[in-house]
């Protein structure tokens, strides 16, 4: 699995996407390091024969562990990139929903890329400009996709995101490659268009499907009425009288909400309903009571759920292990860091962890070990808390040398 400095070198152009903020009070040496959320990068599509931008964030700890994470595609993401992020990294830090990977792609020409191909004999204006949405589902399954699987330590699992054209193209995805991704969120569907031949293929699809499909698909439409509206509530009834158990969906009207405004809380809602049951209420004292092989149950469960393997995550054995020194258990504390450690060798921040709990319980001489296998990690991974990890180590052996 190549590293981001190995993309580089052959040939990938990256450019970080930073947001400095810079008080006009504060002279030039004084301006601090810029907040990197993600990368730009490009690649040359022969399918759609152009190059293709697409911006790839990825969540807080990646650079310092092994997991695997759930890719999401955001199209027209210069548009959305900047919330969509925010919301994933929220709703992850808070338990609600795994850390994922996102996988923003600008729009070149949209209403080409996202529009089906139409199936009326009557054309219009607007349906005469598109139709390029095979094309663009042959760039994602056989272009975009494989690079991103190559690149980056992805769980076979896909979400897609699309607003407006994006939910047309969404809703389309899942009935014409259902098997490449997993989940669609559809936020204000265009699927009026092309008089609405979408949903009629949707009763086709979930009537001659063999087997019963799986997935979860989700819409929203604000405060739009009219034939936006007229045509997501056309798809849910198809939904409601066609779809099997195994096909999850659901359908909100955020009537707060524009056209315009919508995606925001969509995202939220989207990721949260997708994800519900994921979190793990009071993990700390269901540990406490039940031990790890407990809380791996919880994540075997949510393995079947999702149709792959989902590990107990290395920062909720963590979150875990701290909360038990908070409760001043430390015993039990260690024992977590322990066991987070013989799962996460590789991860430097699992080491300073129990470094952490041992100097919790005066083991001193334990402690500035793990310290000293969290700094050797550190600096063989390049992590991003190498000097956190270093200043604990020194502190500690102040300590033992005293």
């Amino acid at each position: 699995m190549r590293t981001p400095l190995q993309r580089l070198s052959n040939g990938i152009a990256a450019l970080a996407i930073a947001l400095p903020f810079v008080p006009a009070a504060l002279s030039a040496q004084d301006v601090g390091e810029p907040i990197i959320i993600g990368e730009r990068m490009s690649m040359h599509s022969d399918v759609l024969g152009e190059d293709r931008p697409y911006w790839v964030y990825t969540p807080d700890g990646y650079s310092g562990s092994q997991e695997v994470h759930p890719v999401v595609y955001l199209l027209d993401g210069n548009e959305h990139f900047h919330h969509t992020t925010g919301v994933a990294q929220f709703l992850a830090a808070q338990r609600r929903m795994p850390s994922v990977i996102v996988v923003a792609i600008p729009s070149t020409d949209r209403e080409r890329d996202l529009s089906p191909p139409p199936l009326t004999e009557t054309t219009n204006e607007t349906t005469a400009i598109g139709g390029g949405a095979d094309d663009f589902l042959r760039f994602l399954r056989d272009e975009l996709a494989p690079a991103i699987d190559d690149a980056y330590r992805t769980a076979p699992y896909r979400i897609m995101i699309g607003h407006s054209l994006g939910g047309l193209f969404a809703v389309y995805a899942a009935l014409t490659q259902p098997d490449l991704f997993d989940a669609w969120i559809a936020i204000s569907p265009s699927l009026w268009w092309d008089d609405e031949a979408v949903i009629r293929q949707a009763e086709t699809f979930f009537d001659g499907a063999s087997g019963e499909p799986r997935g979860f698909l989700y819409m929203t439409m604000g405060n739009e009425g009219g034939r936006m509206l007229a045509g997501v509530w056309g798809l849910a009834r198809v939904l409601e009288t066609h779809a099997p158990p195994t096909f999850r969906w659901g359908f909100d009207v955020l009537e707060q909400e524009d056209h315009g405004s919508v995606p925001l809380r969509s995202t939220y809602a989207g990721f949260e309903k997708l994800y519900e049951g994921w979190r793990l209420e009071n993990p700390v004292e269901f540990t406490a009571e039940n031990g790890l092989p407990a809380v791996d149950e919880h994540f075997a469960a949510l393995s079947e759920r999702y149709g792959y393997e989902i590990r107990t995550p290395e920062s909720v054995i963590n979150n875990i292990g701290y909360g038990l020194l908070a409760m001043n258990r430390v015993d039990d504390a260690i024992v977590v860091f322990q066991g987070n450690v013989e799962r996460h060798p590789g991860s430097a921040n699992a080491h300073d962890s129990l470094g952490d709990a041992y100097s919790s319980a005066g083991e001193w001489e334990r402690a500035r070990e793990s310290y000293a296998r969290a700094v050797d990690r550190g600096r063989e991974i390049g992590d991003p808390n190498l000097s956190v990890y270093e200043r604990n180590l020194e502190n500690m052996r102040q300590k033992v040398d005293h």
